[in-house]
């Protein structure tokens, strides 16, 4: 799970928050406190989620009966999010993965600290495109051209080649070809980040028909489905 998902953040202090996430499973498990746990990873930017049973709470870890899904992805990125309404603040836990059986569905989490989910905040679902899809943003006498990193029904980003021209601002138009389909909306300039490789992330916010609007949601709702497939089948998909 890459940070862009969540911020560590804190409540007191490190040890003082991960004795209270830990006594809040102790209760849970002794049924003082209801059990309401689930846990949380994003898979291509789609994310996935399922509840979790406590069948044990260790002095500094916690064993948990998961789904199949979840046990798959813990074991391939060895860390997830945690749910709860009994947690400070309605925050969320980040934790590691210690153990990881996939075929028994258990697994032992450690190094609890509390976190924001970003994700939260966001507008839509937003699901990371596979392949090369180009894109297109022009206002103006300004063009960008890219290739898209993600989607959602309100916002889009762009691998870009090279530094972005210094005018960059404002509303425009951002075309490309979805299943097949020619789409242009109205999109507008948020930001751009540099990368390592001499290119930019270009982040666009847009505004999408009804028409566009359907075609995007049936690509997240492929998407999705490819995800949950490949969960099935064992694969890595993030």
């Amino acid at each position: 799970m890459v940070q862009d998902h969540f911020q560590l953040v804190s409540v007191a202090d490190g040890k003082t928050d991960a004795d209270a996430i830990i006594k809040v499973f102790a209760e849970m498990h002794a049924g003082r406190l209801k059990s309401d746990l689930t846990l949380l990873n994003y898979c291509n930017e789609i994310p996935v989620s399922y509840a979790a049973t406590i069948l044990a709470v260790d002095k500094d870890s916690v064993e948990l009966s998961v789904h199949e899904h979840q046990a798959n992805i813990l074991k391939q990125n060895n860390s997830t999010l945690i749910k709860s309404k009994a947690f400070a603040k309605d925050l969320a836990v980040h934790c590691y993965a210690a153990y990881v059986n996939v075929t028994k569905k258990v697994a032992i989490l450690h190094n609890f600290a509390y976190a924001q989910i970003r994700a939260d905040r966001r507008e839509a679902v937003r699901v990371r495109v596979h392949g090369t899809l180009p894109a297109r943003f022009f206002c103006e006498n300004l063009q960008i051209e890219g290739t898209v990193i993600d989607i959602s029904a309100s916002g889009i980003s762009l691998w870009v080649d090279g530094p972005l021209p210094a005018t960059v601002e404002g509303a425009g138009v951002m075309a490309l070809t979805l299943l097949d389909s020619p789409l242009t909306m109205p999109a507008i300039f948020v930001r751009a980040k540099p990368t390592s490789d001499n290119r930019q992330i270009a982040i666009f916010t847009i505004a999408p028909d009804r028409l566009t609007d359907t075609v995007i949601g049936k690509y997240i709702y492929q998407r999705q489905v490819e995800v949950i497939v490949a969960l099935k089948e064992g694969l890595v998909v993030e």
